[in-house]
């Protein structure tokens, strides 16, 4: 008697997915992606708030040590032309920003010659930095000239930052528009 062999072969399932599998998953991620949006925005406003505060506080600590180093004013103000050759600064409203906004730009430069040290142009539109003073003066003991100045920065009027600055030309940063 013969014995009859036969090749067993094993079949594999199909390795895609249907059309209800990809439809679940799609669901899923749809909602994982909407709630992640509002926080992925506060995240980025945030960031952009840092990063503007940050270069606020270092044309201040530019001009305090700078005024230090030269033994004579340095000033902070406002511009509406930093990005120009012509740059100087500047008080006046402009169609986008109020006559107390900072954002539109600033320069550090010495007060007696003019000469400019650095310069920053407008910010985003969205971010508003609103200032108690047009110019700030850092004299050769790096005091700030006037008795007291605030800057806050904000986007679209939320998320704010306060920048602060003492008579004795120190500078500090408060996460809210709170007193300084």
């Amino acid at each position: 008697m013969h014995l009859l062999r036969t090749s067993m072969r094993v079949i594999a399932p199909d390795a895609g997915l249907t059309l209800i599998e990809a439809m679940i998953a799609l669901a899923i991620a749809g909602i994982l992606l909407s709630l992640a949006a509002p926080a992925m925005r506060g995240f980025l406003v945030q960031n952009r708030l840092a990063a503007d505060t940050s270069q606020l506080v270092a044309a201040l600590t530019l001009a305090r040590s700078e005024a230090i180093q030269r033994g004579r004013g340095v000033q902070v103000c406002r511009s509406i032309d930093a990005d120009t050759a012509a740059a100087a600064c500047s008080a006046a409203a402009t169609a986008k920003r109020a006559a107390d906004d900072w954002g539109a730009g600033w320069l550090v430069q010495v007060a007696d010659s003019g000469q400019i040290l650095s310069r920053q142009g407008a910010l985003d539109d969205s971010s508003q930095v609103a200032a108690t003073r047009k110019t700030i003066t850092y004299n050769s003991g790096g005091n700030a000239s006037s008795s007291f100045a605030k800057l806050a920065v904000s986007h679209n009027g939320e998320f704010a930052r306060t920048v602060c600055i003492s008579s004795t030309g120190r500078i500090s940063v408060k996460p809210d528009t709170a007193e300084c």
